[in-house]
C-alpha cells in the first residue's frame, strides 16, 4: 500500500510537471513595432490545426509588457483585437504573422518531420544541398524539414520542395 502511494504520488508530481512545462509561455522577440514597442509572440499559445484548412489561428503576443490575446486571418495577413482589425506596419508583425500562420500547420503526429523556424531571414532554399536557389524567404517563418539533416542541409516542403542550411533555421516548438 506505502510503494502505491508513493507511485501514486511520482504519478501526479510528473503530471503536475508536464501541465506545468506545457502551460509556460515560449517567448520569440519579433523585433519593435511601428510604435517603438518591442514585440514578443507566445508560440506555445499558436492554435495548432494541423493539416486543417481553417484560416485562421487563435496566439498570445506582448506588445511592451502588455499581453494581448488575439486571433490572426491568415488568409488577409491581418489579426482582430476587441473588433479592431490590424494589418502589419512593421517587419516585426509581419513576422508575427508569418509564424503564426505557419504554425499553424504543425502536425505533431507526421512521422520524421520536424519544424524549425527561420530565424533571420532573408533565408535561401536550395534545389539540392548548396544548389541552385529555387526561392527566397523573406520572412520569419516555421517550415517543416525531415529529421534527419544531410550534412549542414535539411530537406524541406518550402518552396516545393528544397534544402535549406542549418545556420538559416533553429528548433520551434
Amino acid at each position: 500500500m506505502k510503494a502505491f502511494k508513493i507511485s501514486g504520488l511520482a504519478a501526479l508530481t510528473c503530471l503536475s510537471l508536464a501541465v506545468g512545462q506545457s502551460a509556460q509561455a515560449e517567448m520569440l522577440n519579433l523585433g519593435t513595432a511601428s510604435g517603438g514597442q518591442s514585440i514578443k509572440l507566445d508560440t506555445n499559445s499558436i492554435q495548432r490545426n494541423g493539416r486543417g484548412m481553417s484560416w485562421g489561428a487563435a496566439f498570445t503576443y506582448y506588445l511592451g509588457g502588455e499581453q494581448i490575446k488575439t486571433g490572426a486571418h491568415c488568409g488577409l495577413g491581418t489579426w482582430a483585437v476587441d473588433g479592431q482589425t490590424y494589418k502589419p506596419q512593421s517587419q516585426a508583425t509581419r513576422n508575427m504573422i508569418s509564424v503564426v500562420c505557419s504554425a499553424r500547420h504543425i502536425d505533431e503526429n507526421k512521422e520524421d518531420t520536424g519544424y524549425m523556424l527561420v530565424f533571420a531571414p532573408p533565408s535561401n532554399v536550395r534545389s539540392s544541398p548548396g544548389g541552385s536557389i529555387k526561392c527566397t524567404l523573406k520572412n520569419m517563418q516555421v517550415v517543416p524539414v525531415y529529421v534527419e539533416p544531410r550534412g549542414d542541409w535539411y530537406s524541406t516542403s518550402a518552396c516545393g520542395d528544397g534544402w535549406i542550411h542549418k545556420s538559416q533555421v533553429r528548433a520551434f516548438r
